[in-house]
């Protein structure tokens, strides 16, 4: 029964079937920026500006260039502050180094000299 079930199952026709595709996704479209129009009134060069334009020009580059200057001063003192510093930190360790090799060198010469005491005594 099985033997005839499998010869029927090969001689009949092929089942053809689709192919398996992937769906097709819309392509996500670009935000376009639309510019926003202005007219223009007027054309060609400025003809010249008014003298409190002018005024505020110059105190806007003056108040830059006031401004630059001072945070150069800042960053200067800063830094000569740094210096100071550190120079201070190495002067006291200096004179602390100083001060221990004093100390134990005069307790190497109290040492000395009480083994020599010690020796003198054992004579």
């Amino acid at each position: 029964e099985l033997h005839s079930q499998i010869l029927e199952a090969i001689s009949r026709p092929p089942v053809t079937r689709t192919r398996l595709v992937f769906e097709k996704k819309k392509p996500i479209p670009l935000k376009l920026l639309t510019p926003k129009i202005v007219e223009v009134l007027d054309y060609g060069k400025k003809r010249g500006s008014t003298r409190e334009e002018r005024e505020k020009e110059r105190l806007k580059h003056k108040y830059k260039k006031e401004f630059k200057g001072a945070l150069r001063e800042i960053r200067k003192d800063s830094r000569f502050l740094a210096r100071e510093k550190l120079n201070e930190v190495m002067n006291r360790d200096a004179e602390r180094k100083r001060k221990v090799k004093e100390l134990l060198g005069s307790l190497a010469t109290q040492e000395g000299e009480w083994k020599a005491l010690k020796r003198k005594k054992r004579k």
